[in-house]
């Protein structure tokens, strides 16, 4: 796993989540969250597996409620939660 995204329920959690990573200068990028997801908004926020434990600190610090969970992508190409 190289790369991980966390999907949210809230479109301007998201931005709001994304605005943070880039203000720790951790490099990230908003997608759309893949629909086999089945989450809300949309909206996904994806960083660097090096990054993640900073993201579950700065979603715990921030009150983020709309965070849905950490996914990534299979080999295959199937969503999976962690």
């Amino acid at each position: 796993m190289r790369e991980f995204f966390i999907a949210f329920r809230s479109r301007s959690e998201a931005i709001r989540f994304y605005e943070l990573m880039l203000s720790y200068r951790i490099s990230c990028r908003i997608i759309n969250t893949p629909s086999s997801v089945g989450i809300g908004c949309g909206l996904s926020v994806k960083l660097f597996a090096k990054d993640m434990h900073q993201a579950r600190i700065a979603l715990d610090r921030g009150k983020f409620k709309s965070a849905a969970g950490f996914y990534y992508f299979s080999q295959s190409g199937s969503v999976i939660k962690l």
